[in-house]
């Protein structure tokens, strides 16, 4: 349960910083959350930006906490801009060690399609020993979202791997781009059918397996190459935040689980089952299955992707 997420480089932080739709989210966050003379912990503080945020909104103390050494850094930004009665630590969040409770506890620790910054077990662990009874902390939900697409404009693994290179056939490789999640920016023009929300959960008290469903019925004839994914959350309780296709962009973009291209009658419908595992360190895999059915309602496809594919290989 340790909390790796934020080991990333500064220039990743640059990156996250200069996303205007999160770094304004999360201004409301600490401006919804932190009153003055609160104690205040910033979970995987990374650059220590938001726990400045916090100290400048009228904080009496903010405890920065991130398990990369960035956090030195971090606290001497801290200094060379005056702010005091600030605690920077590097330690594990869910084992870190505090000299009293907290009135406000925060944390960006959202990956793409919300899951992958590895961080909800510690976060959860630091609220329940840390944070004082009825206090306050961000974010408080997380809904994750589907929806069927053609992908072949700007994804089509076919184009390079069946293609003869140096002589070499190279098109076993062609099954193994549909075992993984990739991101990217799905254009609503190329999204299929209607969204489907399949999960709503607490990120501080993350289910440890999840299982979402889907189904779709195509009421054309449609090409559908693979499952656009993304996330909405609530940073505090007057927050909220889409990170989907008709939302402003954000450095998240959004995830893609490829399938074995289809081109859909009219009157098919889809039924889809992705299964997400999490490890020790609190890393996903994810594995996805889906059923076609034809407007009769008899099978007439399925496909079975799954990460583990390609990390048995």
């Amino acid at each position: 349960m340790a909390a790796e997420g934020h080991r990333v480089q500064v220039g990743y932080h640059k990156w996250m910083l200069q996303d205007e739709a999160r770094t304004e989210a999360l201004k409301a966050m600490i401006a919804d959350l932190v009153r003055p003379g609160d104690v205040v912990a910033d979970l995987g503080t990374g650059t220590g930006v938001l726990a400045a945020l916090a100290r400048k909104a009228g904080a009496a103390r903010v405890y920065a906490i991130d398990a990369s050494p960035i956090v030195h850094w971090a606290g001497r930004m801290a200094q060379d801009n005056g702010l005091d009665q600030m605690v920077f630590i590097q330690a594990d969040v869910a084992k870190v060690e505090l000299p009293e409770q907290v009135d406000v506890v925060f944390s960006e620790c959202l990956g793409n399609f919300g899951l992958t910054d590895a961080m909800f077990d510690a976060v959860g662990a630091f609220a329940r020993r840390w944070l004082k009874p009825g206090g306050r902390r961000g974010p408080t939900r997380v809904q994750l979202f589907l929806q069927p697409i053609d992908s072949r404009p700007f994804w089509d693994p076919r184009r390079f791997w069946s293609e003869p290179w140096e002589g070499l056939d190279l098109s076993v490789f062609v099954p193994a781009n549909y075992h993984q999640m990739l991101v990217m920016d799905a254009h609503e023009a190329l999204l299929k059918s209607k969204v489907a929300q399949v999960a709503d959960f607490d990120p501080f008290e993350r289910p440890r397996q999840m299982t979402l469903e889907a189904s779709w019925r195509f009421e054309d004839d449609t090409m559908v190459s693979g499952l656009a994914g993304w996330f909405d959350v609530d940073w505090a309780p007057n927050v909220t935040m889409s990170t989907g296709p008709s939302a402003p962009s954000t450095h998240w973009r959004q995830s893609f689980f490829p399938v074995v291209p289809r081109q859909a009658a009219a009157g098919e419908r889809l039924n889809v089952t992705m299964e997400v595992a999490f490890d020790e360190r609190e890393v996903p895999t994810f594995s996805w299955r889906g059923v076609w059915f034809g407007p009769d309602g008899a099978e007439v496809d399925r496909f079975d992707m799954d990460e583990y594919t390609l990390l048995r290989s």
